[in-house]
């Protein structure tokens, strides 16, 4: 695996390998469950699992999309070829989409938890989320951020070290 020089990148993969641990265990939660029939409220582990789910699509789309959208798209597009930054936006956008309605159905289920129809459209969709995201991460690790590592400058890449982890709150 490649090693990046810079640590506003190595932040962005440890989000990654984060959210690849998350889908791991929501896509073996939905084929456990199955679309026909919603999660029991006393299912403690799906409860718990769904609210983390939640959580971490918001934080995805608020904070890691839109860094990436608005610090490092702009930099690869200006020195190397701006159809890759493009390609990628375009498929955050779709997980955006996914996301927000994902969350929305969560919201709506509550504590009464989901109906039928509405758990079939979350598993549905959540199903597809995660065959976008994980393809996704994948090329961005394969090929965005090692370009990254080679683009960005030392003092440039500790100035979006330092943003990121304003941005996303963390020390």
């Amino acid at each position: 695996m490649y090693q990046m020089t810079h640590a506003v990148l190595r932040a962005l993969h440890d989000d990654h390998v984060k959210t690849l641990g998350l889908l791991e265990r929501f896509e073996a939660l939905l084929r456990r469950i199955g679309p026909d029939r919603p999660p029991s409220g006393s299912d403690a582990d799906a409860t718990t699992l769904l609210a983390e789910m939640v959580a971490n699509m918001t934080d995805e789309v608020d904070h890691h999309f839109a860094f990436e959208e608005g610090e490092l798209f702009p930099r690869f597009s200006r020195v190397a070829e701006p159809g890759i930054p493009a390609m990628l936006q375009a498929e955050h956008e779709a997980m955006r989409s996914l996301a927000r309605r994902l969350t929305e159905l969560a919201a709506g289920a509550g504590a009464a938890g989901f109906d039928p129809a509405a758990w079939a459209e979350f598993h549905r969709l959540g199903r597809e989320l995660v065959e976008r995201e994980v393809f996704h991460i994948q090329k961005e690790e394969m090929g965005f951020l090692p370009a990254m590592d080679q683009i960005l400058q030392p003092g440039e890449a500790a100035e979006l070290a330092d943003l990121y982890r304003r941005k996303s709150g963390s020390s």
